[in-house]
């Protein structure tokens, strides 16, 4: 099995739009708290609802902003809260290396032109 860095940066290279990555840094943690939420009070079930719903609409949108669906499959669901976490220590200042090889193993951010995609 995969080191959590390896997980990280496949799920990186899947997720290279700016756009997609903001999307999912507010999306999954909705999905978190929406999956977490009923364990800590079975009525609060209709609210984790839209929070799970609210976060896989982001998500779903960052997607199409990237141009592709996500490829890792059940993989995915630990590597979106690792991934988000790697983001938010990294705009804190920690975890450089890791943010580093990441990054680099991952390949440059781009912005997906969606005129063009139109035509």
């Amino acid at each position: 099995m995969s080191n959590p860095l390896q997980l990280v940066t496949r799920y990186a290279i899947d997720h290279r739009d700016p756009r997609n990555i903001t999307l999912h840094c507010w999306g999954v943690p909705l999905v978190v708290v929406g999956l977490l939420l009923p364990l800590r009070d079975l009525s609060q079930s209709g609210w984790a609802l839209a929070f799970a719903a609210s976060g896989l609409l982001l998500q779903s949108l960052g997607h199409w902003y990237e141009g592709r669906r996500s490829r890792m499959g059940m993989a995915g669901w630990l590597a979106a809260p690792l991934f988000v976490g790697l983001q938010g220590l990294h705009g804190l200042g920690l975890a450089q290396p890791s943010w580093r090889a990441v990054e680099a193993s991952a390949g440059p951010r781009r912005m997906r032109d969606l005129a063009a995609s139109a035509r």
